[in-house]
C-alpha cells in the first residue's frame, strides 16, 4: 500500500494493552474513536493518539491512558500516577520496530480460522493448508 507513510494517511491502528483481545481485561477500554474518525473524516485531522478510561461500576472514571497509533505504546516517562495519561508520551515500541507485514488476506468474518503463518509469511484459505507441502 505503500509504506508506513502512504498508509498513515489513511489507516491508523491503535492497540489497547491489557484489555484481553476484545474486552474484559484489566486495561482501560472506554475510549470515543467516532469523535476521532468523524474529525479525521471531516477535518481532515487524523487521530495522533486516543485516551482510554477505566470506569468503575458506578460510571465513575478511576485510570486513563493514552494509546498511540502503531508502532508508538504509551510510557510513563513523567514519572507521574501511573493511572493519569497525562503522565505518558508516545515512544516507538522496540520490540515492533522492525516488524512489517505484508497482505493480511481478507477481513471477513471466519478469517481467523483459515488463515496460518507459514515460513514467516500469513498464507490464507486453502492455499495456507496446502503450501510449502508441494
Amino acid at each position: 500500500m505503500g509504506g508506513s507513510a502512504a498508509t498513515e494517511s489513511f489507516a491508523r491502528m491503535l492497540l489497547l494493552p491489557g484489555v484481553a483481545h476484545c474486552g474484559g481485561g484489566q486495561g482501560p477500554d472506554t475510549f470515543d474513536a467516532l469523535t476521532a474518525m468523524t474529525d479525521w473524516v471531516t477535518k481532515g485531522e487524523a487521530p495522533g493518539s486516543l485516551t482510554t478510561r477505566s470506569v468503575d461500576s458506578g460510571g465513575s472514571t478511576t485510570a486513563t491512558r493514552p494509546v498511540h497509533p502503531f508502532p508508538y505504546v504509551a510510557e510513563n516517562t513523567t514519572g507521574g500516577p501511573a493511572d493519569d495519561a497525562g503522565s505518558y508520551t508516545p515512544v516507538r515500541s522496540t520490540a515492533e520496530a522492525n516488524l512489517t507485514l505484508n497482505r493480511l488476506g481478507s477481513f471477513r468474518s471466519g478469517y481467523e480460522t483459515v488463515g496460518n503463518w507459514v515460513h514467516g509469511e500469513w498464507v490464507h484459505g486453502k492455499w495456507a493448508a496446502s503450501k510449502g507441502k508441494d
